[in-house]
């Protein structure tokens, strides 16, 4: 991800969150914070679909990812959700984790599919109060 993907990334944080991150935020990510990776997945010049992830010693953490909503269920996220694992493992990461709405049962399943497990549940975590599930997976083994 670039700094000219961002109108495009804006415009899919828009379409897939209920609280979508500001173009300030993205700008952070891609130049401000030093263990932001941003990766997209573009077709024809137009972005399909994108993610963020935070490495910090060995952990990595997925921060965003996003698929435009007519491009669902086409592993999309799957590809990038393999990217992201090979990029933690690269970077000598033990362990992937994520916040996900403990109500977006479509997120859920892939993340299971993928690997993750449920290790907790954080309480009132978004600004209109739903629970986000917290979820890891060991690094690596991604086919």
């Amino acid at each position: 991800m670039e700094r000219n993907d961002l109108d495009q990334v804006m415009a899919l944080e828009a379409a897939c969150f209920k609280e979508p991150w500001t173009y300030d935020n993205l700008c952070y990510e891609l130049n401000g914070n030093p263990f932001s990776h941003g990766w997209i997945l573009e077709c024809d010049g137009t972005i399909e679909a994108y993610a963020i992830m935070w490495e910090t010693f060995e952990t990595a953490q997925l921060a965003r990812i996003g698929v435009h909503p007519s491009l669902r269920r086409r592993h999309k996220a799957e590809e990038l959700l393999k990217a992201l694992d090979q990029r933690a493992l690269e970077a000598g990461c033990e362990v992937l984790s994520l916040e996900v709405r403990a109500g977006n049962e479509a997120a859920v399943a892939l993340y299971e599919k993928n690997g993750f497990i449920q290790v907790n549940v954080s309480k009132k975590y978004y600004p209109d109060g739903e629970d986000a599930l917290v979820m890891v997976k060991p690094i690596g083994g991604l086919e």
